[in-house]
């Protein structure tokens, strides 16, 4: 199983926002498109991948499943991250065999992240010299100053055990670098912030000023020790006066010795004048911490109160939100009593428009049948005015018989009279 994460995402807000604390946590490394990523993970040494789904125009999901489709990769772990997958979504994924271990989504607080990471990602190796390793110069993000306030405490860590002075002639070793704050550090979770880091170097840093003053006391005393023993030794060897040459061999040895103690002694001062620069750069970088621990602790405060306000600010825009979804409801229950209004309405005025065109039809019907009925008038009417034209001419005729008749008679008549 590998060691490292590969981050597969292209949202550089995303990578400003959770890099500093993926890379505090684990071993990461960054690819911005699929391409090259199957051979990368090949080449082994990755436990996980973290694979944004709308990486490269939404190619996350194929490049899941062609990852689980590799044999070479059967150990590797899969975290699907998303701005815009629904629940959903995620569940038809699921149900595929090219399905992911761990599904998030998008915004996600950092220390969140790095939570939910850590059960497929090992931890990152934290160097004991060097807590923060590259980060020592690189600003933390906003995830860490949550954190702040309790690192403000300062804790007091065991001080290391100084091993006594050896009999020999050689100053004593220096005493062990305290080994209880990079034992804390190597054991602490992997979502441990910037802030914790940089209480265990200043502390780390204290404990190391305190060894080392303690150190230069100790080889003082064993020198000075050392150089009341030789001119006591000498003080007898002439006292005695055993044997002269053997006394000069002895003092001449004696001196050598306190030659060399005094250019030792020369040389822990020296020493010692080194380890006070030391711990004045050191007693600087302190300072510098601690103003940047008061800094970082004033900016969470500001941001703090900023929080403060944006809850109430989404206090308000909930219940705005609580008295909008009321009116909607009220709108959708007038809008479906009209729509059932209308269905009414309209099958009436559909069932109406049935019974005219049935009326519209029969009188269709009638019309024809009046037609019909006013052609057959038409004829009749039209041999009535043909019948009335010979009664017409008949009774011209007649008319005209009845005039010569009437002629006739009254010739007759006039005749009679005659």
């Amino acid at each position: 199983m590998g060691l490292r994460l590969l981050l597969v995402d292209s949202d550089r807000s995303f990578l400003k926002e959770h890099k500093v604390s993926l890379e505090a946590a684990f071993d990461l490394e960054v690819a911005s498109s699929p391409d090259g990523v199957v051979e990368r993970l090949e080449r082994g040494g990755f436990a996980a991948a973290l694979i944004c789904v709308e990486v490269a125009d939404n190619k996350g999901y194929a490049l899941c499943s062609t990852l689980r489709r590799q044999p070479a990769l059967g150990a590797l772990k899969i975290a699907l991250i998303s701005a815009k997958a629904t629940e959903e979504e995620y569940r038809r994924h699921q149900s595929l065999k090219g399905r992911a271990d761990v599904y998030l989504r998008k915004p996600i607080a950092p220390s969140a992240l790095v939570a939910a990471l850590s059960p497929l990602v090992p931890a990152r190796a934290v160097d004991p010299d060097n807590p923060l390793g590259d980060l020592a110069d690189v600003e933390g993000g906003d995830d860490w100053l949550d954190n702040l306030r309790g690192a403000m405490a300062p804790s007091t860590p065991k001080p290391a055990p100084v091993p006594a002075p050896s009999p020999s002639p050689e100053p004593p070793p220096p005493a062990p670098v305290p080994t209880a704050a990079k034992q804390s550090r190597s054991t602490r979770p992997p979502d441990t912030t910037r802030a914790h880091l940089l209480e265990e170097q200043v502390v780390a840093l204290r404990e190391e000023l305190r060894v080392r003053d303690q150190q230069l006391r100790e080889a003082e005393d064993y020198l000075h020790e050392r150089i009341g023993a030789a001119t006591l030794n000498l003080d007898e060897i002439a006292a005695r006066d055993r044997d002269l040459a053997a006394a000069r061999q002895e003092a001449e040895d004696a001196r050598t010795t306190s030659d060399r103690l005094q250019k030792d002694l020369a040389a822990m001062k020296s020493a010692m004048q080194v380890q006070e620069r030391e711990q004045t750069e050191l007693k600087a970088r302190l300072k510098q911490a601690e103003a940047k621990l008061a800094a970082s602790v004033a900016g969470a405060e500001e941001r703090e109160q900023e929080l403060q306000s944006c809850q109430e600010t989404l206090q308000q825009r909930e219940k705005e939100a609580l008295r909008l979804t009321s009116q909607v409801a009220g709108l959708r229950q007038q809008l479906d009593e009209t729509l059932v209004q209308h269905d009414g309405e309209r099958l009436e005025l559909m069932n109406g428009m049935d019974q005219k065109e049935a009326e519209l039809a029969r009188l269709k019907q009638e019309l024809a049948e009046q037609r019909e009925a006013h052609a057959v008038l038409e004829r009749e009417k039209q041999a009535a005015y043909g019948q009335l034209s010979e009664h017409r001419d008949r009774l011209r005729n007649l008319d005209t018989l009845l005039r010569e008749v009437q002629d006739h008679l009254r010739r007759g008549s006039d005749l009679a009279k005659g």
